[in-house]
């Protein structure tokens, strides 16, 4: 090795603090996007509660499903059209129809049809009756012509089941204040009597800010429907932001006189006036804190509902997942007798071409009869969703700050593919902990939020580290770039597995490479002048190298020490560090010929191939990609052996060996180093054979070494002079004829040159 102690140029890992840097400015920015995720959620909550909407949908529908069986849908569809004559059917058949369910011993019959109208054959019979009246006929004559009338058949009916429910609907509904509304036909602002069925018991919060749904005009069933039947109940359902109903209201305030405001009615839907009815008429609780409606109770049963009193409605399925049958069926008496008994039939249309549908999580066009059918038997089987915004924002504020502050610190800390496990894994820990309350405790929280923000945060970050990150790297290749030939950081780039960390065996082409009297110059020289010259000289040598694929390993002082065949092989590493030592000579010439500062200036050059140990060397905050070896040491020392033999470049002989090219070289003989008992055959190279040099004297010189093979000393000793004459100055010639003086009687037939010092 070089025994100059000038401090090598190495490579530097990246610095803890750089990292460090990177880090916390990752980790910022993470911090910056949950802020702004939470920002943008606040600022479009509508857009972003459609999706947690659908989001929802599809959650309950792969969760298990279960029905109570204790709801009936008697529906009037399309076989029932067909059967007993176009929609809307007489009041009569009505009235059979309920006959027919209390034959059938059902529990409950509610009628989720609104009957606002009298029947058309009762007004055709009044106009009778009014003729017959006109000529003088008694009532009882009349009434034995004509017979009784379809609706109070209808209401008699209604009367001798017991427990019917029939329904209204209301002009509008609003939070808050009531819907101010222009006169409609039909619609009544005052409740007549029997009034719409009202929670028996309501509690009020004295300071509640916030109100239940309110109405300020309905339209009731007529009269004898309404007074025979076990309770009026409204219908109304309403929409979602996406205009899809997913749930129930179970409130709706009415006012009983604008006059008297303490007189207000807090009316049952007919959902829960069925479940009333089923459970016998148990006292029925309505509770309104300070943020909204907290409690709704029917007996023991406590409907889970939000602050506006709606309860999510848990869909068992699609349309015709809840038990029905057509109604023909049931008029015509075609069921078992006990299939009916003890349940709730609830009433309604179903028939394709009828109407009353509406879109659902469960259906585009879902037949409404079937929707409280769902909250029926949720209610039944306490399977209402627990869902409420406010609380489901809460849940939603803080998953998104703890998963955002996680992926945060992922992303910072770990690799790309790393930090996308983590996005994968909070992700999929987060939805499956809101799937596993929605199934065991039907709590319904939202995911889009949090999910959102994971998602938001990790690809942010990514791009951020990418960006930043590529920059540095590409800072550090430009910069390795002087170290290394480009092709040869690309395909470190490329393939890292080509570049391995600690060491490993190798074989290797070593070149060394040194200014002759360079320690003697610089003592004479301006050292700004002398620093501008060696800039220029080792610019381009170093191009030279990398240009010849060659790796700079370490620039020391006037010295330049590359190797071949590392990090990545190369076909031939001799060759190239041979034509790259020829070149290197023709640049300097080059350079005398141009630069006038350059005319005394002379290198030394030693190549030497052979196995060494090539890696990172050094501590983990500082390493040197480097190669230490014999062959490393003899490369070193083949170069300082140009002054001792005056030329200017040496190898050793298995470079010329595995170079295997045109060159015009001198086989000098075998040298022997300090500390080393090996000879090392080794040689001179002098230029490529078609560079021009006449080869003669190094031919003849070539004989010289066979002659002394051969034994031949004499003939050798005068070839030698002959040579010497030639070129007086030849240091090689004048060392072989020094030590045939020197052997006497017994001339070497193999000149070995030891050196103690380099």
């Amino acid at each position: 090795m070089p025994s100059k102690a000038t401090k090598p140029t190495t490579v530097r890992s990246k610095p803890a603090t750089v990292r460090s840097e990177l880090h916390w400015q990752t980790i910022l920015i993470g911090f910056a996007l949950v802020t702004v995720s939470m920002t943008v959620v606040r600022i479009y909550p509508n857009a972003f509660a459609k999706l947690d909407l659908l989001a929802a949908d599809v959650r309950v529908r792969i969760r298990p499903q279960r029905i109570s069986h204790k709801v009936e849908i008697i529906a009037i569809d399309d076989q029932s059209i067909r059967e007993i004559g176009q929609w809307p059917w007489p009041r009569a058949t009505m009235a059979e129809l309920t006959e027919a369910l209390q034959y059938y011993k059902v529990a409950v019959i509610g009628f989720d049809i609104v009957f606002t109208e009298r029947d058309s054959h009762d007004l055709q019979r009044e106009a009778i009756a009014a003729r017959l009246r006109a000529i003088g006929t008694p009532e009882e004559k009349i009434d034995s012509i004509l017979g009784p009338s379809n609706d109070e058949q209808f209401g008699q009916a209604v009367k001798a089941q017991g427990k019917t429910i029939v329904s209204y609907y209301f002009a509008n509904h609003v939070m808050g204040s009531a819907a101010k509304i222009e006169s409609e036909e039909g619609f009544v602002k005052q409740p007549v009597i029997p009034l719409p069925f009202k929670y028996s018991v309501t509690k009020k919060d004295p300071e509640a800010t916030s109100d239940v749904m309110r109405a300020d005009a309905y339209r009731p069933a007529i009269e004898p429907l309404r007074k025979n039947a076990w309770a009026n109940a409204f219908v109304d359902i309403e929409t979602d932001l996406d205009g899809a109903i997913r749930r129930e209201m179970t409130v709706v305030r009415f006012p009983t006189n604008p006059a008297q405001p303490w007189k207000e009615n807090y009316c049952m839907p007919l959902v829960l006036a069925m479940l009333d009815a089923y459970e016998g008429g148990p006292s029925s609780f309505l509770e309104i804190a300070p943020y909204g409606v907290s409690v709704v109770r029917i007996g023991d049963i406590t409907i889970p509902v939000d602050e506006m009193g709606r309860a999510m409605i848990d869909f068992r399925g699609p349309e015709g997942t809840m038990p029905r049958v057509s109604a023909a069926n049931v008029l015509n008496h075609r069921l078992p007798k006990d299939a009916l008994a003890g349940k709730i039939a609830l009433i309604g249309v179903t028939g394709r071409g009828l109407g009353d549908r509406a879109v659902t999580p469960a259906g585009a066009e879902f037949p409404r009869v079937e929707i409280h059918a769902n909250a029926l038997d949720d209610a039944l089987s306490g399977g209402f969703l627990r869902y409420s915004e406010t609380q489901s924002i809460v849940y939603q504020r803080i998953a998104a700050i703890v998963l955002g502050i996680g992926i945060t610190i992922a992303a910072a800390i770990f690799t790309p593919l790393y930090a996308f496990l983590a996005m994968v894994t909070l992700s999929v820990g987060y939805f499956s902990y809101a799937q596993y309350l929605l199934t065991n405790d039907a709590l319904l929280i939202g995911i889009v939020e949090p999910l959102m923000t994971v998602v938001l945060v990790f690809t942010l970050l990514v791009a951020f580290r990418y960006v930043t990150e590529g920059a540095e790297k590409r800072y550090l290749r430009h910069a390795f770039e002087h170290y290394l030939h480009p092709d040869i950081v690309k395909n470190l780039v490329e393939d890292r597995k080509s570049l391995k960390l600690g060491g490993e065996r190798r074989h290797l082409a070593i070149l060394f490479a040194d200014i002759v009297g360079f320690t003697s110059r610089a003592e004479k020289s301006d050292p700004v002048e002398l620093v501008r010259m060696l800039n220029t000289y080792m610019t381009k040598m170093t191009d030279l190298i990398f240009e010849n694929l060659g790796v700079v390993d370490k620039l020391m002082g006037d010295g330049i020490m590359a190797f071949w065949g590392a990090p990545n092989p190369i076909e031939n590493p001799a060759r190239s560090a041979v034509d790259c030592g020829l070149k290197m000579m023709d640049t300097l010439a080059q350079l005398k010929r141009d630069d006038a500062r350059f005319n005394d200036f002379d290198i030394g050059i030693g190549v030497a191939t052979g196995d060494a140990i090539v890696g990172n060397t050094g501590g983990e905050n500082r390493f040197d990609y480097s190669l230490i070896g014999d062959t490393v040491n003899f490369a070193s020392r083949l170069e300082g052996l140009t002054r001792q033999f005056k030329v200017r470049f040496l190898v050793n002989q298995a470079t010329l060996d595995e170079a295997n090219g045109n060159y015009i070289t001198r086989y000098i003989g075998k040298v022997k180093v300090k500390g080393k008992e090996l000879l090392v055959p080794t040689a001179e190279v002098i230029a490529h054979s078609n560079d021009g040099v006449d080869p003669r004297f190094y031919n003849h010189f070539a004989e010289v070494v066979e002659m002394l093979r051969q034994g031949k000393a004499d003939v050798a000793r005068e070839r030698l002079g002959e040579l010497l004459s030639d070129r007086p100055d030849d240091e090689v010639i004048g060392l072989y004829l020094e030590k045939l003086d020197d052997a006497g009687d017994q001339p070497p037939t193999e000149m070995i040159f030891e050196f103690e010092t380099k």
